[in-house]
């Protein structure tokens, strides 16, 4: 026994290595997995006196890392540790929750803002049994946060006030649904602040609560929602940057979370936001372009009806601007999706860009994988309404590197739109056959034997490793494509054997 004692030292001296790793956060997550996987199997060879023994080396370990780490890196690979090992039962729950907790407000109660997200999920994840104990960890890391909210202006607080708010009312619903009114009176502190992760963290938060309310008294759901919406109201008037985004950001939540609560103020919903539209603020008008993708998905029929037209002219106007074009797709190929043909009328405009979106200068300004993105919405929302502009389209499109989100948006083009499938079924063989062959598809008699021998197999030794890996990427898509795409109609026995076996023998 002596000896697996040992061998389990070392192994966890490997696994420490692994934790320590300053190069892939993967490493680290994975090693905490295997640390959980060490314990276990200790747990189940050990004597109780051995393991505990052993166990107290994997949590000394720990609290060196979180509570004497020299930098984030180090405090992070404790946080993935602990968090691994929550869920084991083989040991004490009172010891293993008052040690845990210590760790965790060590990071919660510190400076080093960058490990905060993940000890908050720690601490939601120690709390979601609930009982008694668990109670009174809430209770207090509750009044904390609050009282943070209340009373400091540092920003490591702050933050860390709003995320561990955030993470107990996902982990530990029932036991926070008491404090909900409190919450939605202080949350505005921390949605009202100039820093994003604190006003992010903070709409997180209100909508981690709308959820517990949700499935709760319906009538006592109707008189917060009611008082939140007016207080949102109220956040507009003081007319500063800070108070109209988060009375923004809460009626974003209140049009996603709270289903039928806003029919009877969607139109002034709809008015709050048009409102703000030139907003000098980026972050305003950003946020207002993301409300109208809640606006058009809450009342489909009454925003089409009513506010399309408005709407579709400001974000017509923002595809003309090159930094707002992306956001501009984004928003419309929602909306698409959302009225569906009530879209129709403003395709001429919108397929301008989407032509000018996939032109050369376009591509070497950066990814097209937002136009490939709004293409596969477009298909979705208007099927064969799309198939006029086809022409027009495809060749951009096929002009463009093969992708993921290219694949996908011809994916929705064959589907939605049959009419023009056999034209995107050979345009695309031709396009696998140049990535894996180098030359547009062909009957494979008209090949020389000698010519297979010359297709392109990725070199094992290509000096520059970004282009290596690139085009090992673009191969095996070429391949996955070329077995899950819909070639219903094409005879590819022979190609698929006699050139892409050539990848496969390949290892890829």
């Amino acid at each position: 026994m002596a000896q697996a004692q040992h061998v389990a030292l070392e192994r966890l001296e490997q696994i420490s290595r692994g934790l320590r790793s300053r190069t892939s956060d993967d490493l680290r997550k994975r090693s905490a997995v295997q640390l959980r996987e060490l314990v276990a199997v200790c747990y189940r060879d050990y004597s109780p006196e051995q393991f505990q023994v052993f166990y107290n080396s994997v949590n000394n370990k720990i609290t060196q890392l979180i509570t004497h780490g020299s930098d984030s890196s180090e405090r992070l690979r404790g946080i993935y540790a602990l968090d691994a090992l929550i869920d084991f039962e083989g040991v004490d729950v009172g010891v293993k929750y008052t040690r845990f907790t210590q760790n965790l407000k060590t990071i919660l109660r510190g400076k080093d803002i960058n490990p905060m997200q993940p000890a908050a999920i720690a601490l939601g994840k120690l709390c979601q049994p609930g009982g008694s104990m668990i109670s009174e960890v809430v209770d207090s890391e509750v009044n904390t946060a609050l009282e943070w909210l209340q009373n400091e202006r540092v920003e490591e607080r702050r933050y860390s006030a709003v995320l561990v708010l955030r993470e107990l009312a996902r982990s530990a619903p029932t036991l926070m649904y008491q404090y909900i009114l409190i919450i939605f009176d202080w949350i505005w502190i921390g949605l009202r602040d100039t820093w994003q992760l604190i006003w992010a963290t903070s709409a997180e938060t209100v909508s981690a609560c709308f959820r517990i309310l949700r499935e709760r008294d319906q009538e006592m759901k109707q008189l917060w929602m009611s008082k939140i919406y007016n207080e949102s109201k109220a956040g507009l008037k003081i007319n500063t940057v800070e108070s109209i985004h988060g009375s923004l950001l809460v009626l974003k939540e209140l049009l996603e979370q709270g289903a039928m609560y806003m029919q009877e103020h969607y139109q002034e919903a709809c008015e709050i936001v048009f409102k703000h539209k030139d907003h000098r603020d980026p972050t305003i008008r950003k946020t207002m372009v993301l409300m109208i993708l809640d606006l058009a998905s809450y009342l489909p029929a009454d925003f089409a009806h009513t506010w399309l037209h408005k709407f579709m002219v400001y974000l017509l106007g923002m595809l003309k601007k090159d930094k707002e074009r992306n956001n501009a797709f984004l928003a419309i190929g929602n909306i698409a999706n959302s009225v569906k043909s009530a879209i129709a009328p403003y395709l001429d405009g919108v397929l301008i860009y989407v032509r000018e979106g996939l032109s050369v200068q376009s591509r070497k300004r950066g990814s097209v994988n937002l136009v490939f993105n709004y293409i596969s919405r477009l298909a979705v929302a208007v099927g064969q309404t799309l198939s006029k502009y086809m022409e027009a389209l495809l060749d951009p499109i096929f002009a463009c590197d093969l992708t993921p989100k290219l694949t996908q948006a011809l994916i929705d083009m064959g589907f939605y739109i049959p009419l023009v499938k056999p034209t995107i079924q050979e345009r695309l063989l031709d396009m696998l056959s140049m990535v894996l062959c180098g030359e547009p598809l062909k009957p494979l008699s008209a090949l020389q034997l000698n010519t297979l021998n010359l297709v392109p197999i990725i070199p094992k030794d290509a000096k520059d490793p970004h282009a290596y890996k690139h085009r090992k990427a673009e191969v095996k898509l070429a391949l996955n494509t070329l077995g899950s795409f819909d070639f219903s109609g094409h005879v590819l026995n022979e190609f698929v054997r006699d050139v892409a076996i050539k990848y496969v023998e390949d290892n890829l």
